[in-house]
């Protein structure tokens, strides 16, 4: 069986003078990606696709540099665009705002959530296309944009809560050849 391995970025060192598209891993992230590295199902993936934020591609190019599986980055899998820092609580009803108006930005200068779902939606299309049913992907990218892709294969509205708890490096494992709507199982390592 083939999988489509969703895995949300690990820890980052979050930084208010710096863009958050921008942020480096802390050190705990870091080791979050060694371990999640040494997870048995890497020895399926034939490719691994990150967005184009360092805290993604350091996954792909440790895959590539350990397990020696190619590795991509693509822009349209980057984290909805939104690099004003808010401060924690103004970030939460910004995340619900996002989820709840979908069609509109919640904060001057960040994405909607109906434009990042659209371009992650695309960009998981072409990269769908270009491999067999029978091979097994990995795609590191952020929780927003997982948030609305796994929503969109299982026919539902993006939820906030569930937004809360994906963690960092957190996997989802989406069987590739289940007809739509698609379900997913939960991997932590």
């Amino acid at each position: 069986m083939s999988h489509l391995y969703l895995i949300r970025h690990p820890v980052t060192r979050p930084d208010p003078a710096v863009p958050a598209s921008e942020w480096d891993l802390s050190d705990g992230g870091r080791l979050q990606r060694d371990m999640l590295l040494e997870a048995p199902f890497w020895g399926s993936v034939t490719q691994v696709y990150t967005s184009s934020q360092y805290k993604t591609k350091t996954v792909g190019q440790a895959a590539f540099a350990i397990l020696g599986i190619p590795t991509q980055a693509i822009a349209d899998l980057d984290e909805a665009r939104r690099d004003t820092w808010l401060g924690t609580e103004a970030f939460q009803a910004a995340q619900q705002a996002f989820f709840t108006q979908p069609d509109r930005p919640p904060v001057p200068e960040w994405e909607s959530a109906d434009a990042a779902r659209a371009r992650f939606v695309a960009a998981m299309d072409g990269i769908l296309a270009q491999h067999p049913a029978d091979e097994s992907l990995a795609v590191v990218t952020h929780a927003t944009v997982l948030t609305l892709y796994l929503a969109h294969l299982r026919h539902e509205a993006p939820e906030y809560e569930f937004w809360r708890t994906i963690g960092f490096a957190e996997v989802f494992a989406v069987d590739r050849a289940a007809p739509p709507p698609v379900d997913f199982v939960r991997l932590t390592y």
